[in-house]
């Protein structure tokens, strides 16, 4: 069971004042790692606003599909289930990596990852996970009357399951085709984990999800590949 809406709403202000923490402690060195992915606007500005329109995002999933930001014990089997499935996807990616090799500069580099991912993560899921399932819902609402709000979530989630993948693509660098096939594949079949780790149990177990894929791919491997395929 969820807990209280004024305890899962603290639990969100909370990781967005984390976020904006580590943010505000990597910059201005790190703010060419930023610039990969917010272009020229502030990091503190993004990381800020796309945190409240996130949140906006989860009170209208709460009130129009009962998702939750915290299910309490609840939480812990979607943590577990999380670490599992994000440890599948990365020796995928990694195995991926051996065979087609992504860019050198991929990773951002130990001691800045360790704050920039769970940043760059939480924006993340505001952007691809939370604002389009809240709007497909939103733009649903005739559509619930018709098939009913289970299917409805379950169009809604299979839909913002390409939104990743999709922008992944069109923002890629030079890849080859085959990595970029397989590259939107299996962004996409994250997305739809992770969404399906939302519905199930809450959005601190999708984050952890996200947290879990970027702890064994961005770091250890990301600095055991620069000798691996570059040494």
């Amino acid at each position: 069971m969820a807990l209280t809406l004024r305890a899962q709403y603290a639990t969100y202000l909370l990781l967005s004042g984390l976020v904006l923490a580590f943010t505000a402690a990597l910059l201005p060195s790190s703010a060419p790692y930023f610039a990969r992915f917010f272009s020229d606007a502030n990091p503190l500005l993004v990381v800020a606003a796309t945190s409240v329109i996130g949140g906006a995002a989860l009170v209208v999933l709460q009130s129009r599909g009962g998702f939750a930001v915290l299910r309490g014990r609840r939480t812990l089997r979607g943590i577990g289930l999380s670490a599992a499935l994000a440890a599948l996807l990365a020796a995928a990616a990694v195995a991926a990596d051996l065979l087609f090799h992504y860019p050198e500069d991929l990773n951002v580099p130990v001691p800045a990852a360790l704050l920039f991912y769970p940043a760059i993560g939480f924006v993340a899921e505001a952007v691809f996970h939370l604002v389009p399932l809240a709007l497909l819902l939103l733009v649903m609402t005739p559509l619930v009357r018709i098939i009913g709000l289970t299917r409805a979530i379950q169009l809604g989630m299979l839909v913002t399951a390409f939104v990743e993948p999709t922008i992944q693509v069109l923002l890629a660098r030079t890849v080859s085709p085959s990595l970029a096939v397989y590259t939107s594949l299996h962004v996409f079949a994250i997305s739809l984990l992770q969404l399906y780790v939302f519905r199930r149990f809450d959005f601190v177990s999708m984050y952890s999800f996200r947290l879990c894929y970027y702890a064994l791919w961005h770091l250890p491997w990301g600095v055991i590949r620069l000798d691996v395929l570059f040494g």
